[in-house]
C-alpha cells in the first residue's frame, strides 16, 4: 500500500503529458512502416500497461534519494531485495499486456517491462552523476566491479516479463509450450545461438561506439575518450545497436530476440571490466573529469543497456521476421 501511494504522489500531469506524447509518438512512427493500425494499438497497450505496472508502480523500488542520482546498485542505491519485487511487477506486467494485446500478445507483450524500466532511465541521472560521489581511483574500480554484474540483476524483470508473457500463452492456449532448444533457433542448432550471441555483442559494441556521440577529446595512452552522452543520446544508441543485433540475428541465424536480449549483460560486463582495469581507470582518473570515458559503451549504465537494449532487440527481431515473411506473403 506505500508503494502504491508513493506512486501516486509521484505522478504529474507534466509526467502524463509527456506519457500522451510520447505513445502518440510511436503510433505516428509506426504508421510510417505500414504497421495495421490493430498492431500499433495492441503496441501501444503493451507499453502503456508496462509504463504503469513497472515505471510506475515500481518506480518507489529503484528511485534514488538524490533526485538526480544514477539508478543501480552501487552504494544500495537500490536495495538487492527489491528486485524481488520488480520481478513480480515484470510478471504482471507481461501477463497484463499479453491479453492487452489479445489474440496476437505475442507479437508485442515482451515490450511492456522493457518499456516501463526505460521510463526510470529519464527520470534519474546518468554514470556521470554517479562517479562524481565516486571519483577516486579505488572508488571508481569499485563502482566499475559492481556494475559490471548488474546487468544480470535487470535482466531479472525482463526476464519475469517474458515469463508472464508465456504464462498468458498457456492461458490463452490452454496447453503448456514444448521449451526446447528450437525455439531459441528455428534451425535448431546450438551453433546458431554461440554465432548469434558473438555477433550481437560485436554489433552493439562497434555500433554504440559510433551513435553515442559527444566530445571526444584525443588521449596519449588510449587514443581517445568521450564526454557523458545525453539521456536521448544514450537511448538513441542503445535502441538502434539492439535493434541492428535483433535484426541481424533473426535474419541470417534464424534465432530469437532473446540471444541479443540476454547479451546486454555481457556488453556491459566487457565495458565495465575494460573501464576498471588498473592501466585504463588510473589513466582517466588522474587526466580526465569524471564526465569522460574511454569509450562510449562506458558511460552507459547496465539499466540503460537492458532496457533500451530489449527494445531495440525485439523491434529488430520483429523487422527482420516481417521482411522474411512477405515474400512469401506476395
Amino acid at each position: 500500500m506505500l508503494i502504491l501511494y508513493e506512486s501516486i504522489m509521484a505522478l504529474t500531469y507534466d509526467i502524463l503529458l509527456r506519457v500522451v506524447g510520447g505513445l502518440a509518438g510511436v503510433y505516428l512512427l509506426l504508421s510510417l512502416f505500414n504497421v495495421h493500425w490493430l498492431t500499433r494499438l495492441r503496441t501501444l497497450g503493451a507499453i502503456l500497461v508496462g509504463l504503469i505496472l513497472v515505471g510506475w508502480l515500481g518506480w518507489p523500488l529503484v528511485r534514488p534519494v538524490d533526485p538526480q542520482g544514477a539508478i543501480c546498485l552501487v552504494d544500495g542505491i537500490v536495495p538487492p531485495f527489491n528486485g524481488l519485487w520488480l520481478c513480480v511487477l515484470g510478471f504482471a506486467a507481461g501477463l497484463a499486456a499479453y491479453w492487452t494485446g489479445y489474440p496476437k500478445g505475442l507479437l508485442t507483450a515482451p515490450l511492456a517491462v522493457p518499456a516501463g524500466m526505460s521510463a526510470w532511465c529519464f527520470a534519474s541521472g546518468d554514470m556521470r552523476t554517479l562517479l562524481i560521489t565516486n571519483s577516486t581511483l579505488v572508488e571508481r574500480q569499485k563502482v566499475y566491479a559492481v556494475l559490471g554484474w548488474e546487468g544480470l540483476f535487470w535482466l531479472l524483470p525482463v526476464i519475469a516479463g517474458l515469463m508472464g508473457v508465456l504464462a498468458g500463452w498457456v492461458l490463452h492456449k490452454r496447453q503448456m509450450p514444448q521449451l526446447t532448444i528450437s525455439k531459441l533457433s528455428d534451425e535448431g542448432k546450438p551453433l546458431y545461438l554461440l554465432i548469434a550471441a558473438v555477433a550481437s555483442v560485436v554489433v552493439v559494441q562497434i555500433l554504440i561506439s559510433i551513435l553515442a556521440q559527444d566530445v571526444r577529446q584525443q588521449d596519449p595512452q588510449l587514443g581517445q575518450v568521450v564526454g557523458q552522452p545525453g539521456k536521448g543520446q544514450v537511448a538513441f544508441a542503445v535502441f538502434v545497436s539492439f535493434l541492428a543485433a535483433g535484426y541481424a540475428v533473426k535474419y541470417f541465424t534464424k534465432t530469437s530476440y532473446i540471444i541479443p536480449t540476454l547479451c546486454a549483460a555481457i556488453a556491459i560486463f566487457l565495458a565495465m571490466r575494460y573501464a576498471a582495469s588498473p592501466a585504463v581507470a588510473e589513466q582517466m582518473t588522474r587526466n580526465w573529469a569524471v564526465a569522460y570515458f574511454p569509450r562510449a559503451v562506458c558511460a552507459i549504465l547496465p539499466l540503460q543497456m537492458v532496457a533500451f537494449g530489449a527494445l531495440g532487440a525485439f523491434a529488430g527481431f520483429q523487422s527482420a521476421k516481417k521482411v522474411m515473411e512477405s515474400p512469401k506473403q506476395a
